[in-house]
């Protein structure tokens, strides 16, 4: 049963010592909260990405001809159309935006597409021809860092060497227990789809973008680098967030959506089911 709080403690004392409110707790219990994904903007396009069948391929051919025929298609971009950083990421920059000359694992973007509906977005990136040859990927961890293996990076397949020395490695305990475990993949499973709208500014030099993430201004600052704007040009507002735990700190449909807007100069709406 839902009772009315009596703030006039926390009035008297200030924050320190009480319990924060949480204001989306009862909104979310009521089904009445607005996720990233329930945002809406007037002259909205839909925006979707095609991503790599193949975890490791040469691309030898782009076609997009065939998509950007179809009656509501309004842009399809590639890793040509990328007017500043190529890559993204937190730790290192290694996440492309699309796929350059070779894709390296199942899922890597190779374009994205806008359009006047859902549907109009999916007939488009299966319109898309990409030439592939498929290569032998490296699927096991152990294997990669062999220097006999083939490259699958042109710098190697290791992305970061530290020395740490930390104690006596001979001093060990009664009982030494030696394994090799495997876990099955994990995943955060949060509240709400990965979600944005993206809005460009009326000059078509900068871009708000409304999304659902963990760390706006790291998000600012690699769709500013991947856009080739000042930091101040990118301009993010938290969405509505159903959790995350981790598992939206690294950005995923972030660049695609407003490179999508500063191309077709309207609002850009994408979401990940």
């Amino acid at each position: 049963m839902a009772t009315k709080t009596d703030t006039s403690t926390r009035t008297r004392q200030g924050a320190l010592g009480t319990s924060a409110l949480r204001p989306d707790g009862i909104p979310k219990v009521q089904g009445r909260f607005a996720f990233s994904s329930d945002a809406w903007a007037d002259n909205m396009l839909w925006g979707a990405t095609l991503r790599s069948p193949h975890p490791y391929a040469r691309i030898l051919r782009i076609d997009t001809s065939a998509a950007l025929a179809i009656n509501g298609v309004s842009a399809v971009v590639t890793a040509d159309d990328v007017p500043g950083k190529l890559t993204y990421g937190l730790i290192a920059s290694d996440q492309p935006v699309f796929a350059r000359d070779y894709v390296r694992y199942a899922g890597e973007p190779v374009a994205a597409v806008a359009a006047d509906h859902p549907e109009t977005a999916r007939r488009a990136l299966a319109a898309i021809k990409v030439d592939y040859e498929v290569l032998t990927p490296l699927v096991d961890a152990e294997k990669a860092i062999d220097p006999s293996q083939s490259k699958i990076h042109p710098d190697g397949n290791v992305i970061r060497r530290q020395r740490i020395v930390r104690g006596d490695q001979n001093l060990v305990g009664e009982v030494v227990v030696e394994g090799t475990y495997e876990i099955g993949m994990q995943d955060q499973a949060f509240l709400g789809l990965e979600a944005a709208l993206a809005l460009p500014d009326d000059d078509g030099h900068g871009v708000e973008l409304f999304v659902a993430t963990q760390w706006l201004h790291e998000d600012q600052k690699q769709i500013a680098a991947c856009l080739n704007l000042e930091p101040e040009k990118v301009r993010l507002t938290l969405g509505g967030v159903g959790g995350a735990f981790g598992g939206r700190e690294d950005i995923s449909l972030q660049v695609h959506c407003c490179l999508l807007a500063l191309v077709t100069r309207r609002p850009i709406k994408m979401q990940y089911g």
